[in-house]
């Protein structure tokens, strides 16, 4: 595999950035699922290697389309991204786990919609468990107006309920195709989330920016989930995810809106907090906390720059958020009882369906 990157010798139309952190063994099953595409020659791979190690990643003959970056040390999955869309040359960029592996046509399938809709953005792909592919690791992202994001479909049996294209908030970094034009508007991932939720962060940026993320059932890929960290509640996540939903919602949402939304957004938190706390991660939370409190003035001056080059009004973003939770209450509310988050129970028994409650503000009107 080649480690200097000199330009390829034609331009890719699809430059595919695969954030590494000490798995070789997962990178290599990740490009040899790449090798199979149907879109022919017309992708380039860069594998960029947070702390990278010696060693090679690739055993058998050399992809030629493959390139690796080597880091010094580790950047997270959003520095590691912005590294290597400084050396790509795509016109669409997928983001991609090195433990995610793809189906034959997926990158085509997400490449003709973008290529057939200009005012999409992005495009995501049906996930499924690498360990159990009868069953969904995802179907598209979707946010609650009080700030918490949920992979629609998580961990329940494929059973046809996502078989519909769709159009969804964000999408899960671990597999999602942007446009690079769209990426360049958003000014790249924000590093100061490291990992974790820089990928709704960035999918808010580009709908304040007038565009829009697709669903695509037809697309579909195999995540195995957790590769890095080992379970979803490590305590190191707990506080990613801390820090990072605060980060979200103050650099996200327009002040009107942020204050508007205030009481579902402290419900929600406290709902995180001692959720947290039966997982025995109160330092962790409180860690994160901290985090996002000193990082606050840096966040908003953020939100002052994202305020002043947005497209939409705030009603129209409120909308867009309203249609977001309606996703997540429709999911919810498919799934058995003995499956359902007690959190999403608790939130959804103070607040209601986002439908039912807009249908009776308008009967009020």
């Amino acid at each position: 595999m080649r480690t200097g990157l000199e330009a390829p010798a034609k331009r890719p139309r699809i430059s595919i950035l695969v954030p590494a952190w000490h798995r070789p063994d997962l990178t290599a099953k990740c490009i040899a699922s790449l090798q199979t595409q149907s879109i022919g020659d017309h992708y380039e791979v860069i594998v960029i290697e947070n702390d990278a190690e010696s060693g090679p990643i690739w055993m058998g003959s050399e992809p030629h389309n493959v390139r690796r970056l080597l880091l010094p040390r580790n950047y997270g999955f959003a520095g590691a991204i912005n590294r290597g869309l400084e050396v790509c040359a795509g016109e669409y960029i997928l983001l991609l786990n090195n433990d995610v592996q793809l189906h034959r046509d997926f990158l085509q399938t997400l490449e003709a919609h973008l290529q057939a809709q200009p005012q999409l953005a992005f495009a995501v792909g049906k996930l499924l468990c690498a360990n159990d592919k009868a069953r969904l690791d995802g179907a598209g992202d979707a946010m609650l107006l009080g700030g918490g994001v949920y992979r629609l479909g998580h961990q329940d049996l494929d059973s046809g309920q996502f078989e519909e294209p769709r159009e969804v908030l964000a999408g899960c970094g671990a597999c999602l195709l942007v446009k690079r034009a769209g990426l360049e508007v958003a000014g790249g991932l924000d590093e100061n989330f490291f990992a974790y939720l820089e990928d709704a962060d960035v999918s808010l940026r580009l709908c304040l920016a007038g565009y829009s993320g697709l669903y695509v059932p037809t697309a579909v890929a195999f995540h195995l989930g957790s590769a890095t960290l080992g379970s979803p509640v490590h305590p190191t996540i707990i506080r990613w995810m801390t820090r990072n939903q605060i980060f979200l919602l103050m650099k996200n949402y327009p002040l009107p809106v942020l204050v508007r939304l205030l009481p579902r957004i402290a419900i929600y938190q406290l709902l995180w907090f001692v959720l947290s706390v039966k997982r025995g991660s109160l330092i962790a939370y409180l860690a994160g906390l901290a985090e996002a409190i000193l990082a606050l003035p840096k966040m908003l001056r953020q939100q002052s720059r994202i305020m002043r080059v947005k497209k939409i009004s705030d009603r129209d973003f409120l909308d867009l958020l309203r249609q977001s939770e309606q996703q997540i209450y429709e999911w919810h509310q498919q799934r058995s009882p003995e499956s359902r988050a007690a959190l999403l129970k608790i939130y959804f028994w103070i607040f209601g369906s986002p439908a039912t409650v807009t249908a009776r503000r308008q009967s009020q009107t």
